[in-house]
Order: C-alpha cells, then sequence, then structure tokens
C-alpha cells in the first residue's frame, strides 16, 4: 500500500471515530504530544481532544470532505482538508465550513496526528 493510501485509510478512520465519540479509535490515531489549534486560537492536548468526546462535550453529527490535499514527506503527510460539519459543541449547534490541516507521522508503522489546526472555512 502507498503511502497516500495509508493516509487516506487513516484519515478515513479518522473521521468515522470522531463521527461516533469512539475514544478507543482516537486513542489509538493521536499522538500523546499532539497539539491542535483549535478555531479561537486556543490550544489541546490529546487529553483535551479525546475527553471531549468521552464526555459528550463534542458531538458530530455530520462531516463531509469538500476537498483534500495532500504533501507527502518520508515518514510525514500532511493533509489539508476543507470540512462541511455539523453538531454540537459544549451544548452550543454549530454548523459550516472548517478548513483542519493535520500532520500525519509513521511511527512503525503506525500513523499518528501529532499537530493538527483548525480554522473557519470560506
Amino acid at each position: 500500500m502507498t503511502q497516500l493510501e495509508q493516509i487516506q485509510q487513516v484519515e478515513d478512520r479518522l473521521m468515522k471515530a470522531m463521527l461516533k465519540s469512539n475514544v478507543l479509535e482516537l486513542d489509538a490515531l493521536l499522538a500523546d504530544e499532539l497539539l491542535v489549534t483549535g478555531p479561537d486560537g486556543s490550544l489541546i492536548g490529546k487529553t483535551e481532544d479525546v475527553d471531549a468526546h468521552r464526555h459528550g462535550e463534542i458531538r458530530i453529527t455530520s462531516m463531509k470532505a469538500l476537498e483534500t490535499d495532500y504533501r507527502l514527506l518520508p515518514d510525514v503527510t500532511i493533509v489539508f482538508v476543507m470540512m462541511e460539519m455539523a453538531g454540537s459543541f459544549q451544548g452550543q449547534p454549530f454548523e459550516g465550513r472548517y478548513r483542519y490541516t493535520r500532520v500525519w507521522q509513521n511511527r512503525n508503522g503506525a500513523w499518528q496526528i501529532v499537530a493538527a489546526h483548525v480554522g473557519l472555512g470560506k
């Protein structure tokens, strides 16, 4: 399987895990040292991200990738996605387009996200 095919597979696993709030799958896909910059500029780590799903702070009801671009490097892939999403965060509904940037690193054959950024899309 090519690097691109591997990344497409883990991206699909990630989307399914986010939709189902599957914390076991999220735990496997997110590196322990993960840092995510949120749409408000805040930084959160893996624990906060997974706990938001675990405790129902975030519920994603729909996700649709509108465009995806990849930058393949040795043992690293950067993924740029424009996502149409809906759900709720801390009890408040949200719906719209969001731009995601994810940095995946291959660690002994297992791809994990080591850094991510989420912003509002156009």
